[in-house]
């Protein structure tokens, strides 16, 4: 199949999508000289998938990749504004691609899903390098997030406690570290912090159950909210596998999530009062 100019063009950029990881990154460390010295002709993110994990993330951006208007980041998580802004705007330039803005390309993207839950930090930081940013945030029903991140840890062989040690433990703790599982889906004091940098208009809420039910819906709404002609759900378009835990997770966890969670979404639905809350059982 031959090659078109926009790719052939890109292949530098590009070629850091090469796997496995360690061959990734040679190809990064050893292309990195010509990254770094065409940065600043590189565009910065017009549009960041911010949250939220184990929402979706992983598929939206992959689709959003198939799609021809859509210029990617060399990869899915750069974790700029979080864990590497003192490198500074060039550095994070490097990600973004040089040859399509000019082939077609309409809207530079990322998608780093940790953004959302460390929004106090990373907001202040996003505004001011990219204000007119439009961001994309997907909310799943916080108690089936909890269990996924927790099924997702023991998984990896990182997380050795049960699902009561893991998901009842007390938040914030009496000592020690917070509980990332459940305080990843209070999801309202997250989507505050946002909202005092951007306006609403700039923000796509979605809840995840829908984006999975109705997925050609959702894609659709996701490229009119960033302003992209409109294009079929691509053909690898199943769904991310978003996570189920493999140990059993017994009812009273369930519970004590469920009752956790009860202010928390009703607060998220005061601050936004479109947004359907969950109301079924997870």
């Amino acid at each position: 199949m031959p090659i078109s100019l926009q790719q052939g063009l890109g292949w530098m950029d590009r070629s850091v999508l090469v796997r496995p990881r360690w061959l990734r990154g040679a190809l990064r460390k050893g292309l990195y000289p010509y990254y770094w010295l065409t940065a600043p002709l590189r565009p910065l993110p017009a549009a960041l998938i911010i949250g939220t994990m184990k929402g979706g993330t992983s598929t939206l951006n992959a689709w959003l990749r198939h799609h021809p208007q859509v210029m990617f980041s060399a990869i899915k998580e750069v974790h700029y504004f979080n864990d590497h802004y003192d490198r500074g705007a060039r550095w994070y330039r490097t990600y973004f691609p040089l040859w399509e803005q000019w082939l077609g390309g309409r809207c530079a993207l990322e998608a780093t899903p940790a953004y959302l839950y460390r929004a106090a930090v990373v907001m202040p930081r996003m505004h001011a390098l990219v204000p007119e940013a439009r961001l994309i945030v997907l909310l799943r029903n916080p108690v089936s997030r909890a269990i996924s991140h927790y099924g997702h840890q023991v998984q990896r062989g990182v997380e050795p406690r049960s699902p009561e040690e893991a998901l009842m433990c007390p938040d914030p703790p009496a000592k020690g570290k917070p509980n990332h599982y459940k305080r990843r889906g209070l999801y309202a004091e997250q989507i505050a912090q946002v909202l005092q940098h951007y306006p609403r208009e700039q923000l796509l809420v979605l809840r995840s159950e829908d984006f999975f039910a109705q997925p050609a819906e959702a894609y659709a709404r996701v490229q009119a909210f960033l302003g992209l002609e409109e294009q079929p759900l691509p053909p690898l378009s199943s769904v991310e596998n978003v996570g189920r835990a493999k140990t059993p997770i017994p009812a009273e966890v369930r519970e004590h999530l469920r009752e956790f969670y009860r202010v928390p979404n009703q607060q998220l639905k005061a601050l936004l009062p479109s947004f359907p809350i969950w109301t079924e059982e997870a």
